[in-house]
C-alpha cells in the first residue's frame, strides 16, 4: 500500500504529550483516521476501550492474509507511568484486555507487563509537546518520537511494527516488532533499534539475537513468537584499533570501551575510541561522490530472515542532519526520497551523549 509520512509539524496534526491516551489517539490519526489534509494509512481499529487499541493491518499486500494486530495500552500502565505505552503484536485477538493468540513477544520472553515493549513518549509525565515523525503504510509503521531525553545531540526513540520483506516467498509470518525492553528510563542503553550485532573482528553470527526484537513465527510457520537480531553490509565497514564494527558516527571523546566487544551500533563507534582513533567512512564517498547505504538485515536461527522495508543504515558517520530529507538522482537507489532521523546509540546515558541515525524511504518506494 502507499508510503505515506506525518510529522508532527503538519497542519491539525496531534499534539504528542506525556499525558495518557495521547498516543493512542497519535495512532488513530496515523492509521485509521486520518487529519487534517493527511490520509490514513490505512489500518483498522479491531477492539478498542479507553486509551488501548488493538490495530490490524491492511490485507491489502499483507504478508498474512489475516492481518496482524498491534495492541498498546497508553493508560500508563507501567513504571514510567503516562511517559510510557506498552505495546506487542498478536496474530488473532478476541478481547481488548487482550486477549488473543500468537502473542510476540510472549510473557516469558519480556518482563514487562505480561509480554510487552515500551513505547516512550517522553521525558515528562506532562502536557509538553513532542515533535515526532512517522513513516507508514498499511503493513508497518515506523515511528520516531523526540521524547526530550536525548538532545545534544538530538535524537528520537524509535518504534517499529509490522510486515518486514522476507527472502521465503509466502512467509505468512515476517512480522516484526521493535521496542524498548525496560520502563521507566530514558537510557539509550535501553533502545533498541541502532544495535545490530555482537561482532567480534568483524565477524557475526546469524544466531545472534537481541533485546526488543520479535517476529511472529519462524519462517516454518512452526512454534510462536522468536527473538531476532538484525546486522548490515559490515563488508564496508571501517573500524578502529579495538576491531568493533562502525557505522554512521562517533562523536564523543569521552566515551569508554566498556561494550566495545559486545555491540555494533548504526550510527555511532560501539566502542571507546576518541576520533583521532576512529575511523568512520568519509562522506561523501571520494571517488563518485556518493551516500552508501544499506538494508537492515533480520537474522535468526542461523539465517538471513529478510529486511526492513523501506529502512537503510547509512555506512557513513552520519551524513545527515536530523530531519534532513534527500532524493537520488542515479545508482541502484534512483527515483527514492528519504528522511534522515538520528536515534540513541548504545553507550549514549545523558543528554549529551552520541546518536545513530537511519534514513526512511519516503517514497512509495519500498521494495
Amino acid at each position: 500500500m502507499t508510503v505515506r509520512v506525518y510529522r508532527s509539524t503538519d497542519a491539525s496534526a496531534p499534539v504528542l504529550t506525556g499525558q495518557v491516551g495521547k498516543l493512542t489517539d497519535l495512532l488513530d490519526a496515523i492509521l485509521v483516521n486520518g487529519y487534517g489534509s493527511m490520509t490514513a494509512a490505512g489500518w483498522t481499529i479491531e477492539y478498542t476501550t479507553t486509551n488501548k487499541r488493538a490495530y490490524k493491518q491492511n490485507l491489502t499486500g499483507s504478508n498474512n492474509t489475516s492481518g496482524m494486530r498491534l495492541y498498546v495500552d497508553d493508560t500508563g500502565p507501567g513504571a514510567g507511568g503516562a511517559k510510557e505505552a506498552r505495546a506487542c503484536g498478536f496474530e488473532t485477538m478476541s478481547a481488548i484486555t487482550p486477549t488473543g493468540t500468537g502473542q510476540f513477544p510472549t510473557s516469558s520472553q519480556s518482563s514487562i507487563g505480561v509480554g510487552t515493549l515500551v513505547i516512550r513518549k517522553s521525558t515528562t509525565a506532562d502536557a509538553t509537546a513532542r515533535a515526532w515523525t512517522c513513516i507508514a503504510n498499511g503493513q508497518t509503521i515506523y515511528l520516531f518520537i523526540e521524547t526530550g531525553d536525548t538532545t545534544v545531540p538530538l535524537a528520537a526513540f524509535p518504534f517499529v511494527f509490522g510486515d518486514f520483506k522476507s527472502f521465503k516467498a509466502s512467509d505468512q509470518y515476517a512480522v516484526t516488532i521493535i521496542g524498548r525492553n525496560a520502563e521507566n528510563s530514558g537510557s539509550a542503553t535501553n533502545d533498541p533499534l541502532h544495535i545490530i550485532g555482537a561482532a567480534t573482528n568483524l565477524v557475526y553470527d546469524l544466531h545472534n539475537v537481541l533485546m526488543g526484537h520479535f517476529v511472529a513465527r519462524h519462517w516454518t510457520g512452526s512454534g510462536g513468537s522468536i527473538k531476532v537480531g538484525k546486522m548490515v553490509d559490515v563488508g564496508k565497514f571501517m573500524y578502529n584499533n579495538i576491531n568493533t564494527g562502525m557505522m554512521g558516527g562517533w562523536n564523543s571523546d569521552t566515551q569508554t570501551a566498556g561494550y566495545a566487544s559486545a555491540w555494533v551500533a548504526l550510527g555511532r563507534n560501539a566502542g571507546g575510541q576518541s576520533n583521532s582513533t576512529a575511523a568512520p567512512w568519509p562522506y561523501p564517498n571520494g571517488p563518485d561522490g556518493a551516500l552508501w547505504l544499506s538494508p537492515i538485515f533480520l537474522n535468526h536461527s542461523f539465517a538471513l530472515r529478510g529486511y526492513l522495508g523501506g529502512l537503510w543504515a547509512p555506512l557513513h558517520d552520519r551524513p545527515l542532519g536530523h530531519n534532513d530529507t534527500l532524493t537520488f538522482s542515479g545508482g541502484n537507489l534512483n527515483g527514492k526520497s528519504m528522511v534522515a532521523q538520528n536515534i540513541p546509540a548504545y553507550i549514549q546515558s545523558s543528554a549529551n551523549g552520541d546518536a545513530g541515525q537511519v534514513l526512511a524511504e519516503t517514497s512509495d518506494t519500498w521494495t
